[in-house]
């Protein structure tokens, strides 16, 4: 029997941002994935926003978020020896006067300076549909998830502490004082497995639902945008005239294969958005577990202290993996409560 402190199911976002800071607390993990088709992480785009929907609102606890991002990926850029975050304003298409005037009532209040620029952008950069307007989000950030869980996976492997293998919860046994999967022996055994936490039949209390959503990656030789452009899509560079476009929102679908229903809404979109020529290099699709309360789910099983869960991180994973890690990591080591929240008790309440 090999022994650790904690087995972590799932080497999405969540696992791996977790097992770094287990490891760094001088713990140990071992890691149980198949790296299973439609996992979010590898299909993600990764942008952290600092300013949500119509009516332009700080996103939730951006404030402390935003900082703990930045050090946590700075600090993993320099373990991996890899490139994985890249700061990038985010410029937004306004409609209409109506969007423009809240635009310009919202970046006066001195909460939304650091993030909101005050000056309207009036020419429209070359390849776009026109808009009256765009306004400037400041401090947005890129995350490369995808080349995070590329290196994160053979960094794992090289430390022998991540097995290719789907779990099967008829073969996980727990006592009072430890868990077993296999070969294996830890203190808990954390669930970080995103869209198949539904599988999951210690956690089915917690209200998940699932969303797909498809994306492309573009070729567009005549773009050339040092900004992220969010209209009716959202269009990331990423190099070399490549663009991460995306995403639509299914709350009913069967499987997690790309679409033609999926494609067609894209170019559709797509179309109204550019006004120049692109070749399509990929498509993909993604199921993303969102909680209905939009908040990450974080904790120990209220009757079973040795199954742990961090989920629910959806479409804003890429701030919220970091801070929401080191939160889960002081409950488990120093056993400080989690923000109520997020916490797995909450949907027994």
């Amino acid at each position: 029997m090999i022994n650790c402190d904690y087995l972590i199911v799932g080497q999405g976002l969540a696992g791996t941002v977790l097992a770094f800071e287990l490891l760094a607390a001088g713990k140990t993990v071992q890691l149980i994935d198949n790296h299973h088709n439609g996992a979010a992480s590898a299909v993600a785009a990764g942008i952290v926003n600092p300013i949500t929907g119509r009516r332009l609102v700080k996103s939730w606890q951006i404030d402390t978020l935003l900082p703990e991002a930045i050090k946590t990926y700075r600090r993993l850029e320099k373990l991996l020896e890899t490139s994985l975050l890249f700061p990038i304003p985010i410029h937004r298409a306004l409609t209409n006067p109506d969007e423009e005037n809240t635009w310009t009532t919202r970046s006066g209040y001195r909460e939304y300076k650091a993030y909101l620029s005050d000056e309207i952008i009036r020419e429209t950069p070359n390849g776009i549909s026109p808009h009256p307007s765009y306004g400037t989000i400041l401090q947005s950030l890129r995350v490369d998830l995808p080349q995070l869980i590329k290196t994160a996976k053979t960094y794992f492997k090289e430390q022998e502490i991540l097995a290719d293998l789907p779990v099967d919860y008829n073969q996980i046994n727990f006592s009072d004082n430890s868990v077993t999967y296999q070969q294996w022996k830890a203190n808990k055994i954390i669930f970080c497995e995103g869209h198949q936490v539904v599988n999951n039949p210690w956690f089915n209390f917690v209200k998940t639902v699932l969303a797909k959503g498809e994306v492309f990656i573009l070729h567009i030789p005549d773009m050339d945008l040092d900004h992220i452009y969010k209209s009716k899509l959202t269009y990331v560079p990423l190099g070399n005239h490549r663009y991460w476009v995306g995403a639509t929102y299914e709350w009913k679908f069967d499987g997690d294969k790309i679409t033609e229903k999926g494609k067609e809404l894209l170019l559709r979109k797509i179309n109204d958005d550019l006004q120049v020529s692109f070749t399509i290099e990929h498509h993909q699709a993604a199921i993303r577990p969102t909680i209905k309360d939009r908040r990450p789910v974080l904790g120990l099983h209220p009757q079973h202290s040795q199954l742990v869960i961090f989920n629910g991180l959806g479409t804003k994973g890429a701030s919220l993996a970091p801070y929401f890690s080191t939160m889960l990591a002081a409950r488990l080591i120093r056993n400080i409560p989690v923000e109520r929240s997020v916490k797995v008790e909450r949907f027994l309440d």
